[in-house]
């Protein structure tokens, strides 16, 4: 039996009909070796059968050449069996571990690939969340300036409050002033009309009652005197009025400037809140958007990875049954590979066997 015979036997199948030829071939052998013993005995101890015993020797001999030719037959018919199951199988002998692990090693490529982009997306994840961490202060930093400036235009308001019951009060003080006034003319005027008439009357009367040539002189010169002096009274009374109206008018005009800022910052504070509330409305959608996108992300890289973790266990599986199934066909290998060994070795047996029995038979012939 060649070598190539030898490696053919590599499969699970055969092994049971090729220990019952061994314990045939050895059953076989152990019933000529005493009849053999037996039969030289008889040879030794009877001369004369020659021919008798020779026949006998030849009989056997024939059954041991048929038994063998029916023992080739038998390995013959296993090698076939084991050729036509490893057809079925399609496997082959050689054991190719690089084509059995090729499809693995590009997996654990892709598996290592998917570990490391989903190491990246967990790294961008993280930024994402720094980054949500960063739009978070940063609007817990404009929320804390919006109410400072809420604040102050809570206080701009009080202050404008203020300043426009101040001109209001001053506006009630410059028509009382005004009124006082016109008041104080009014009784200026009467005063100063009543002086007349009394001057004017009492002049006539002088005129009329006195004889005395300087009493005119006298009353002129009383009445320029009362005259100036009511000219200088009013000249007083006018420019404390109007000295008194040019401070209630600055006094307006600061007011007045005072509230057109107040209002311009008013109106600046209005803007900036308008500002404000527009940031944090961006930062809170910006906020939404990035957790739904961190959610997607982590949910679908998730999803991807159990499918990866479910097919490198599947994976795992199916190269341990491989290897079982390698390590089986090689155990039946290898005991097949024994019962062809065996089976070499009964029949090298039994050729030297029939090839001594060959040469002895000529022998015997010749004596």
């Amino acid at each position: 039996m060649s070598r190539t015979s030898s490696a053919s036997m590599f499969g699970g199948a055969g092994g049971r009909d090729s220990r019952a030829s061994v314990s045939t071939l050895r059953g076989l052998r152990s019933a000529l070796r005493p009849d053999s013993r037996r039969d030289g005995d008889n040879y030794a101890s009877t001369p004369a059968d020659d021919k008798q015993t020779m026949k006998g020797l030849n009989n056997r001999l024939s059954g041991y050449l048929g038994r063998v030719r029916q023992l080739e037959k038998s390995n013959n018919d296993l090698e076939d069996k084991i050729r036509d199951i490893l057809k079925k199988r399609g496997k082959t002998t050689d054991h190719d571990w690089e084509e059995i692990e090729r499809p693995l090693v590009d997996l654990k490529k892709q598996v290592r690939q998917k570990t490391l982009e989903n190491a990246r997306l967990i790294l961008q994840i993280d930024n994402s969340k720094l980054a949500n961490e960063d739009f978070k202060n940063k609007m817990e930093t404009e929320l804390l300036v919006r109410q400072n400036v809420e604040r102050d235009l809570s206080d701009l308001r009080k202050v404008i409050d203020d300043t426009q019951l101040s001109k209001m009060q001053l506006e009630s003080q410059i028509e009382a002033v005004k009124e006082e006034l016109a008041y104080l003319k009014k009784d200026h005027r009467d005063d100063a009309m009543a002086l007349r008439q009394k001057v004017k009357e009492s002049d006539v009367t002088v005129e009329m009652d006195s004889p005395d040539s300087t009493l005119a002189d006298t009353l002129n010169k009383i009445r320029g005197q009362y005259e100036s002096v009511a000219v200088k009274n009013r000249d007083e009374t006018d420019s404390w009025y109007n000295k008194k109206f040019d401070n209630i008018k600055v006094e307006v005009a600061k007011n007045t400037e005072s509230l057109q800022s107040s209002k311009n910052e008013l109106n600046d504070l209005r803007r900036q809140k308008q500002l404000l509330e527009i940031d944090v409305q961006s930062m809170n959608n910006m906020h939404i958007s990035l957790e739904e996108t961190m959610q997607d992300t982590e949910g679908r890289y998730g999803r991807e990875l159990a499918r990866l973790n479910r097919l490198l266990q599947q994976l795992e599986s199916d190269l341990g049954q491989v290897r079982d199934q390698v390590e089986r066909q090689s155990e039946d290998y290898q005991a097949l590979l024994n019962v062809k060994m065996k089976l070499e070795a009964e029949i090298e047996s039994y050729r030297c066997l029939l090839h001594g029995i060959d040469d002895e038979a000529p022998k015997e012939r010749v004596s």
